[in-house]
């Protein structure tokens, strides 16, 4: 037995494991981080598709280059036909983008690039690059027991096995990241699972398949397509210009009733007939991508599941680890990558940290924010499951998602599908989901993705003379936010309702002041002018979009 202590031990070099280990190596340099993955890089995976939310993580850690140059299929947006009558309609990232343009507003064009990759080299490519950041990568590695403090249940360390035999590692936190696997979660059977999302997805590749345009785009602009069948539905996916990923998703009790020939037949049966996949395939083969696929189709149970805690004592969990919402918005590792930087962000943090109470708040923090994302995708991905799979009321649900009040949709139900489908699944009562971002680069983002156009002069003549002050129900209590490699403290206006908040800027807290019904509009400008005259980079809102905000979320009497 060895004995080493590494500060952080992750086991699982996926998307979420790689970005943890990279952000919390760029933020901590002086944290070791043992990376312990069982399997030997590349190996096979599923789930292809990217969205556009990922590629900021990728910028931020610093993987950026090595994933935009390798090659990957460029993905610009997807494509869906479904229910009887077969109408096509889709989306690409860039009406996004001219949205906000028509709307004044603008966002990185990096916000819209996403690939349609090939999962073992892309994870190999995170991987090396957690490596390359200092983190040290074990492959052939599989932690077989997580070690426990008998008196207090904290996690002190794992037991893992590779080719030189058995070792024992304490740590200061252990990170699982094993994906469906879920060390963790079955070890402290946290897991929970939705019965009406119990799926399995069969998926093969196909060489030579066609690129019909108006379904998958072209090869320097690709689409993800999506039709729906008689007994589920059918990804359609370029992963090279000459090989396409085809899974059929359907539930369970389809196996178990219409399998009787084996999981091939099914899976090709559903194909032969499926009119698009029929002329899509008519001319194609199955192929196998990667030394290490067994077979021409796979199986993959695909249930949609979470976890009842994400953190404890000496532990947290991420990506499929934590918890899986369903492959329909392509939302799997984007959700590893997004939450792998905020666990990076939170462990960073955390070792700052000489408050039990204060790391305890942080992790809360963390659950919170990834209860957000999945409650975003699953609400969904129920509602296409339960839906009559019309377009419009697919729209409409992403609208309500958004807004989470019927009575407070600022956005078209059409501009509401793209930013889900996008990848920015949340409306921003709080700037922490953008903490790749100084705060006032980050506003603009999250004004940009989800903010209410409005008419400045409007507002202003709407409020202008009037004395404003926060409703009696509001409360000013403390936020979190996260902003460059760590979790910030703040202060949070919560809404009369509970619900909506608006997490304040450094400094904003003194224009709160002024909402006491003896101030006005006028009055909170003149000081957010004055405030910015003495530090010009300070990261405030004018006082109109203060109040404009507040009033969004209720806050305001």
């Amino acid at each position: 037995m060895t004995q080493t202590h590494p500060d952080v031990i992750i086991a699982g070099g996926g998307p979420a494991g790689s970005t943890i280990a990279a952000l919390t190596k760029k933020y901590a340099p002086h944290l070791r981080v043992l990376l312990l993955e069982k399997e030997r890089f590349p190996r096979h995976h599923i789930g292809e598709s990217m969205l556009a939310g990922t590629t900021p993580v990728l910028k931020e850690s610093g993987a950026f280059d090595a994933v935009d140059s390798y090659g990957f299929v460029e993905k610009l947006g997807a494509a869906y036909v479904w229910g009887k009558e077969r109408k096509l309609w889709g989306f690409v990232f860039d009406q996004l983008i001219e949205q906000l343009q028509r709307e004044g507003k603008s966002l990185p064009k990096e916000y819209i690039k996403a690939w349609q990759v090939r999962r073992g080299e892309y994870d190999h490519i995170l991987l090396k690059h957690a490596q390359g950041m200092g983190a040290e990568v074990r492959e052939g590695a599989r932690v077989r027991r997580v070690l426990t403090d008998d008196a207090t249940g904290r996690v002190t360390g794992v037991e893992y096995v590779d080719d030189h035999g058995a070792h024992t590692t304490n740590c200061g936190l252990f990170v699982d990241c094993t994906g469906q696997d879920a060390l963790l979660g079955h070890a402290l059977k946290l897991r929970e699972y939705d019965e009406r999302m119990n799926n399995y997805a069969l998926y093969g590749y196909w060489k030579d398949g066609q690129w019909r345009q108006d379904y998958v785009g072209t090869p320097e602009h690709s689409r993800i397509f999506i039709t729906t069948s008689a007994r589920g539905w059918i990804w359609y996916i370029p992963v090279r210009k000459d090989v396409i990923s085809v899974g059929f998703v359907t539930h369970r009790q389809t196996l178990k009733d219409d399998m009787a020939n084996g999981p091939e037949a099914l899976y090709l049966d559903e194909l032969r007939d499926n009119p698009e996949m029929q002329e899509l395939l008519n001319r194609a083969s199955l192929v196998r991508i990667s030394n290490d696929q067994p077979r021409d189709v796979m199986t993959i149970q695909d249930w949609s599941y979470t976890s009842r805690r994400m953190a404890g004592p000496g532990w947290a969990m991420c990506g499929d680890a934590a918890g899986f919402v369903d492959p329909i918005l392509s939302s799997g590792a984007m959700l590893a990558q997004e939450l792998g930087q905020k666990a990076a962000y939170t462990i960073n943090s955390m070792f700052l940290s000489n408050s039990d109470a204060q790391i305890r708040a942080y992790w809360d923090f963390y659950q919170d924010t990834y209860r957000t994302y999945l409650r975003a995708y699953k609400d969904m991905a129920s509602f296409w499951y339960s839906s009559n799979f019309s377009m419009e009321s697919w729209w409409w649900q992403a609208q309500r998602t958004l807004n989470r009040t019927d009575d407070d949709a600022h956005l078209s139900q059409r501009e509401a599908f793209f930013r889900i489908a996008s990848g920015y699944a949340n409306r921003a009562e709080s700037l922490s989901l953008f903490g790749s971002y100084p705060l006032h680069e980050a506003v603009k983002l999250v004004d940009g993705l989800f903010g209410a156009p409005y008419d400045k002069g409007a507002v202003e003549a709407r409020f202008d003379g009037h004395n404003l002050r926060l409703h009696p129900s509001a409360r000013l209590g403390n936020g979190l936010y996260y902003w460059q490699g760590q979790v910030r403290n703040t202060r949070r206006i919560t809404a009369p309702d509970g619900r909506r908040y608006l997490d304040l800027h450094p400094g904003e807290e003194m224009l709160v002041r002024l909402l006491d019904g003896a101030h006005t509009l006028g009055d909170l400008n003149r000081t957010a002018d004055a405030m910015k005259s003495i530090q010009e980079r300070m990261p405030l809102r004018s006082g109109t979009e203060l109040v404009i905000q507040l009033d969004q979320i209720g806050a305001l009497a």
